[in-house]
């Protein structure tokens, strides 16, 4: 399975500890760059909600990934590539612009 940067895909977020996000079959953005998905078992990955609230730069909303979609951009991770499920789709250029923003905001790049 190739991993783009961009992409959705459901991952088994579990076993999850404290305020971790959880879920078996959680959506989430492939943040990584395609190339280091390319060549390192693991990707960087943001979880999606269709249930939390809209706070930027800590959650922001993805309307290209669904009408009610929120980046948990505060809950970025890794995650084995063993962990990644079903693809969903992908979210716009616009969308991600927005991502890297709030990403670079709250890790104070």
């Amino acid at each position: 399975m190739e991993f783009k940067r961009g992409q959705i895909y459901r991952f088994d977020l579990e076993p999850a500890r404290g305020s971790e996000q959880q879920g078996i079959a959680r959506p989430c953005v492939v943040l990584s760059l395609t190339p280091f998905n390319k060549q390192f078992r693991t990707i960087g990955i943001v979880p999606l909600s269709s249930s939390a609230k809209v706070y930027e730069p800590v959650s922001l909303a993805m309307p290209s990934a669904g009408d009610s979609s929120v980046a948990l951009v505060y809950q970025y991770r890794t995650a084995d590539k063993t962990r990644a499920g079903k693809y969903v789709g992908e979210i716009s250029p616009p969308d991600m612009v927005r991502l890297e923003g709030a990403l670079r905001q709250y890790l104070g790049l």
